[in-house]
């Protein structure tokens, strides 16, 4: 659209037409109301009563006063120096087309809604319904949107897909896991990318926390609980009776387990949470100790690594932890990797132990764990109100390793 023709006329209308755009704009492109104005100049005193008339009132120069836009509409298609009315008068000296914001806003809402309405239909949400919580968060606060603005659906949606493959199988590390997921870029899921932080808030969410850390350390465990390894050293496994020709516990690291797919150690690997087990273990039946891999909390990428190769090899898994609300989710999490199975961690196990347990704290709500046999010593922890710490039970779990060594030494010499 070409601009209007200069004049002192047209020139004395800049400042009013500059303002009548902003006020059309926001009046859905209608030349309606009043529009104030303030301390007028001379020139724009002269070009509004020349164009005007006696439609409008002169007042003196600095004064304030307003002109009825309909007025103006009409005025400026019966000029003859003027190409149409307001609207197309205003976009001329703007050099650019008006836009009508309330109409811009409600097609942005509706654009909004079909995205966020695309992402509660992602197949993440079925392999993980805690995702659901997290999207309408992230739509609450507009972390995202504040971050990246137009592109924010494009990260969720990212954040979704790499969700919907974790944890991670095979365990690796993060750089390689996002080469293969994040479009052949390794750095995707780098410290400093939008990406990086929208997935931790999401993971976070799923562990039972309301956010992620900040620190690197968090960082790093965070990713670890879900299979995937900042760097190939930190992340570690403590073990026994695993890994061959290691008489004592050895501590691997994810880099020593980078090539390894398959391990023969026996029919069953047993899992522990706390690393005194594997000590008592160690002492009570040394290098002929049953396969026993302590995940030491979460399981570790290094940890997951050495399951996932355990059971290629053969092995079933039985998993034991603490009896408490977060010793539930770990082994709800090893269970639904592994398909394992446990061990002692039933409602009578429990209350055999409770009795010297502490009380549950109101604020470690008990989870409900979609394992049927986890849900029902959750059920039990809360009934009872105690917690049961692994350490409270090595007596017993080094009592059932000695009677599987036992029968193994039978076998063998049977």
């Amino acid at each position: 659209m070409s601009a209007a023709p200069q004049s002192p006329a047209t020139d004395g209308l800049a400042r009013i037409l500059r303002e009548a755009g902003a006020r059309l704009e926001r009046n859905g492109l209608r030349a309606a109301g009043r529009l104030p104005l303030a301390d007028l100049r001379e020139e724009e005193i002269s070009s509004l009563s020349g164009l005007l008339g006696p439609r409008w009132r002169p007042v003196l120069p600095g004064a304030t006063s307003s002109v009825d836009l309909a007025a103006l509409d009409a005025a400026l298609r019966a000029s003859s120096q003027f190409r149409g009315g307001l609207a197309a008068t205003c976009a001329a000296r703007a050099g650019a087309p008006l836009v009508d914001r309330r109409a811009a806003r409600l097609v942005a809402a509706e654009r909004r809604e079909r995205g966020w309405s695309a992402l509660r239909s992602h197949p993440a949400l079925r392999r993980h319904p805690g995702l659901d919580a997290w999207l309408e968060r992230e739509r609450a606060t507009g972390t995202v949107t504040r971050t990246v603005g137009a592109d924010a659906f494009a990260v969720l949606r990212a954040a979704l897909d790499i969700a919907a493959a974790l944890p991670a199988d095979p365990p690796q590390t993060l750089a390689r896991f996002a080469t293969s997921h994040c479009g052949g870029d390794p750095h995707a899921l780098d410290r400093d990318r939008p990406l990086d932080g929208a997935l931790r808030r999401a993971l976070a969410l799923l562990d039972g926390e309301a956010q992620p850390g900040g620190g690197a350390e968090s960082r790093r465990a965070r990713y670890d609980r879900w299979g995937l390894g900042c760097d190939e050293l930190s992340s570690t496994v403590l073990c026994h009776g695993v890994w061959p020709g290691s008489p004592e516990p050895r501590v691997l690291t994810l880099r020593e387990l980078r090539t390894v797919e398959s391990l023969a150690c026996g029919p069953v690997v047993f899992t522990c949470e706390n690393p005194d087990v594997v000590a008592a273990a160690a002492d009570a039946l040394g290098p002929d100790c049953p396969p026993l891999v302590c995940t030491s909390g979460w399981p570790s990428t290094a940890c997951l690594r050495l399951l996932r190769a355990a059971i290629v090899g053969g092995a079933a898994v039985s998993h034991h932890g603490d009896m408490d609300p977060e010793g539930l989710r770990i082994l709800d999490r090893l269970i639904s990797i592994t398909n394992g199975r446990l061990w002692r961690m039933n409602p009578e196990e429990y209350r055999r132990h409770a009795g010297d347990g502490a009380v549950v704290s109101g604020r470690r709500l008990v989870p409900a764990p979609a394992d049927a046999s986890l849900a029902r010593l959750a059920s039990a922890i809360t009934d009872v109100g105690r917690i049961v710490q692994e350490e409270q039970t090595v007596a017993d779990l080094v009592g059932d390793l000695r009677a599987v060594m036992r029968c193994r030494g039978a076998i063998r010499s049977a």
